[in-house]
This record gives C-alpha cells, sequence and structure tokens, in this order.
C-alpha cells in the first residue's frame, strides 16, 4: 500500500486519537518489505507476511488489525484475515494465561509493597515513597505519575481548558492529584483525587527542600530528566520500576492488589479501584485478577 493510500484512511478517521495514530504508523512501516500494495495483494499472501514477519502474538494481531480496517475503507475482502485475527486473538489470551499463573506464584503480597513503600520514607527515600504511594493507593499508570508539584493556588484548582498537564498539589494538611493526561482520558475526563496522608505531605516537602527549589517559582517534576526536564513515557516507566519492590511494574501493582481485593470479594474497593484509574470493572477483572 502506497503513503497516498494509508494517508487517505487517516484523513477519513479523523476520530482517531493521536495515539492510535501513532500505533497505525509504527504497524504500518513493518510492511514495508512487503513491497505490495495492502488494497490489491490477497488475503492468504498479507496472513502470510504477518504470520513470517510480525514475531509475537501480539505484534501480528496489531499489523493485522492495520491491514483489515484499511482494506475495509477500500471495500476490499477481509473474511480470511478476520478468521487468521481470531486465532491469533485466541492464542495470545492463553499466553496471557500462562503468565498469570507464573505469575501468581512469583508476585509478593500487599503487605510486602506497604513495608517496601514504609522503607522508603524510612530511609527518606522521598521521591521513592511518593511514587510508590500514589500508585499503589490511586492504581495510576506510569504516564499518570508525571506530574508537577506546584502550590494551591485558585487557579490551579479551577484548572484551565486544554491543560494536559497532571499535577501533584501541596495543600496546607493534605495533597491532591489532578490529572489531565492519562491512557482513558477521553472517556472518563479530568480526575481529581484527594490524599489524607500527612506521610506524603512531609515527602513531598522534603523532595522540595532536597533539590532546592521553591514551590511556585520553580517548575518541580516528580519524576525528571537529570536538568529537571519532562521525561518521556518510556523513561517514566524505568524511572518507577527503580523505585518499586523488586523492580516492579505498575501493571505488577496493580495485579497484586486487584487480585488481593477480589479474592475478598470486596466490590466497593474494586469499584473505587476501576474509577481511580479509568478503566471498567469488568477490564479490571478480566486484566489484572490473576485467578481470572
Amino acid at each position: 500500500m502506497s503513503d497516498q493510500q494509508f494517508n487517505e484512511y487517516l484523513e477519513a478517521n479523523s476520530h482517531l486519537s493521536e495515539r492510535s495514530v501513532l500505533q497505525y504508523n509504527n504497524q504500518f512501516v513493518k510492511f514495508e518489505p512487503m513491497n505490495k500494495s495492502l488494497v490489491t495483494q490477497s488475503q492468504t499472501n498479507i496472513i502470510s507476511f504477518v504470520d513470517n514477519n510480525g514475531g509475537s502474538n501480539n505484534t501480528k494481531l496489531a499489523m493485522l488489525n492495520v491491514a483489515i480496517n484499511v482494506r475495509k475503507h477500500f471495500k476490499k475482502e477481509v473474511n480470511k484475515m478476520l478468521t487468521r485475527k481470531l486465532q491469533l486473538a485466541d492464542d495470545y489470551q492463553q499466553q496471557k494465561n500462562a503468565i498469570k499463573e507464573e505469575k501468581k506464584s512469583d508476585l509478593p503480597t500487599t503487605k510486602e509493597l506497604i513495608a517496601w513503600e514504609n522503607r522508603q520514607y524510612i530511609d527518606k527515600n522521598w521521591n521513592a515513597f511518593i511514587v510508590v504511594h500514589l500508585m499503589r493507593v490511586l492504581s495510576l499508570r506510569n504516564k499518570d505519575l508525571d506530574l508537577i508539584i506546584i502550590p494551591a493556588t485558585r487557579s490551579q484548582r479551577k484548572g484551565e481548558t486544554g491543560d494536559k498537564n497532571n499535577y501533584l498539589i501541596l495543600r496546607k494538611r493534605n495533597s491532591q492529584v489532578v490529572r489531565n493526561d492519562y491512557k482513558t482520558v477521553k472517556q472518563y475526563g479530568r480526575k481529581k483525587n484527594v490524599l489524607q496522608s500527612s506521610k506524603l505531605n512531609k515527602a513531598i516537602r522534603e523532595l522540595i527542600a532536597e533539590r532546592d527549589l521553591e514551590l511556585g517559582k520553580d517548575e518541580i517534576r516528580l519524576l525528571s530528566t537529570i536538568g529537571g526536564k519532562k521525561m518521556n513515557e518510556e523513561s517514566i516507566g524505568k524511572k518507577i520500576r527503580s523505585y518499586t519492590f523488586r523492580g516492579l511494574s505498575e501493571s505488577d501493582y496493580n495485579k497484586i492488589i486487584v487480585s488481593e481485593i477480589a479474592e475478598m470479594k470486596d466490590i466497593k474497593k474494586l469499584e473505587t479501584i476501576s474509577n481511580n484509574r479509568g478503566t471498567s470493572l469488568e477490564v479490571l477483572l478480566k486484566e489484572y485478577h490473576l485467578d481470572v
């Protein structure tokens, strides 16, 4: 498929998010060695190319999905490709289930996560404590933790239209996390969470003092480069794992917490996690409950 045809498809689907467009572009590039158009190529050849060049089942699914959507746009047959997509989806789910079984015996308990968190506080590892505490109590993803620390000014409490920054607002007796940029923001909108934790407040103040910065005057990022600048999403993920228990990911943290709460059948707590994370209860249990 030519770049022109692909661009035509994207223009006709202007509702796609920036993230989706980027992912589609990444998958489209992988078809370049095929040297033939996805529109005119046979379904059998496309399936064969994906199977031989896609790598993991997850990547194959992503490639096939792009090919199917583009061919649909140009009114081309996709029946064979849809069948192969179902087969790959089934294989991928079986792999995920196997990984879940493996993780069940390997992941720590919530008590161990809290003990690690408390040790960071005792050892005055302020950055680490703030990150793992927020991740645990609010079920945050990596991107959610790209926070700018600010004082509780009236203008920031109100928020500006189109603001795509996330904030950690330090107040006198509590703190607040405001998220304008996270994975499902288009579906769930801006999120605000107030945290009543004197330990968190102290850790935020100590972190600011440790960096020799002034709240409200200097730009203070919870996660930043050595020069204090904004980090990309991949770097944020690596930085977070440098702070967590055993280098676990935010996804692992969420699996541990969701699985334990699900075992207690505490629906209210699961609904709180669902709301905080910005995901449905169904997805939460399907993706993060290790016994499902």
